[in-house]
């Protein structure tokens, strides 16, 4: 009887997933602890972020506008939910491989309300820290073609990734609830491996020619390689 019970509990929560990821448009979904999911539905740039509670299969519109939203990602608690909004119109940056059309803000809000809790702006005008070498671009805007958001375990601060050149992206850290912003290291590929620690890989030049190191960070990006072996030439 209980494993039919369980069997019963997860085609239901199957069931919404795919009612939700059908119909007219493609849309994301993120999982939270709190029984909730948050997905895109929209076309092309035109994209919205809702809420969905898997109990009583309420929706939440917490976006309606005509810019770009996405890449919901809940707060480890789940009490949170921190989305890009592409603000359009910018002048268009454009380098070898590399054009941007606007400018982003990550937004934190409360998923059950769609209170606004916190909002990093694209305000940057002043040089990276980090453009030492010409292969970086210091008129490029931190928050500009961001991804990759990373929640810290006690929910401060959000890392995430934005361009920075053709071989190597920016690590940044937006504190919540302030949405101050910090330059932390440069990497590409970010991902959390839990407990405070997260995974970038490096393009870096030896004596052999390039390649891509694998590094790990803690959430003010203080690095350490990784496993020896685990780097790739290119």
């Amino acid at each position: 009887m209980r494993e039919n019970k369980a069997l019963l509990s997860a085609a239901l929560v199957i069931g919404v997933l795919v009612s939700v990821a059908v119909g007219s448009s493609p849309c994301t979904m993120v999982s939270s602890q709190t029984g909730l999911i948050a997905f895109t539905r929209g076309e092309g740039r035109a994209q919205e972020i809702l809420v969905r509670d898997l109990t009583t299969g309420i929706e939440i519109m917490i976006t309606n506008n005509k810019s770009w939203d996405g890449i919901p990602t809940f707060s480890p608690s789940g009490h949170w939910l921190a989305f890009v909004r592409a603000i359009p119109d910018r002048d268009a940056l454009e380098k070898p491989d590399f054009t941007l059309h606007e400018m982003d803000e990550i937004i934190v809000v409360d998923p059950r309300s769609g209170e606004v809790v916190c909002i990093g702006k694209s305000d940057h005008t002043e040089p990276y820290e980090l453009g030492r070498c010409a292969e970086y671009w210091p008129d490029v805007p931190p928050l500009a073609g961001v991804t990759n958001l990373c929640w810290t375990k006690d929910e401060t601060g959000i890392l995430f990734e934005a361009p920075c050149s053709v071989t190597n992206d920016l690590i940044l850290r937006m504190d919540l609830p302030s949405g101050e912003l910090h330059i932390l290291c440069l990497g590409n590929d970010l991902c959390s491996a839990g407990d405070d620690r997260f995974f970038i890989w490096r393009h870096e030049y030896d004596e052999n020619g390039g390649c891509e190191r694998c590094y790990i960070i803690d959430s003010w990006g203080n690095a350490a390689p990784c496993s020896p072996g685990v780097d790739k030439r290119g």
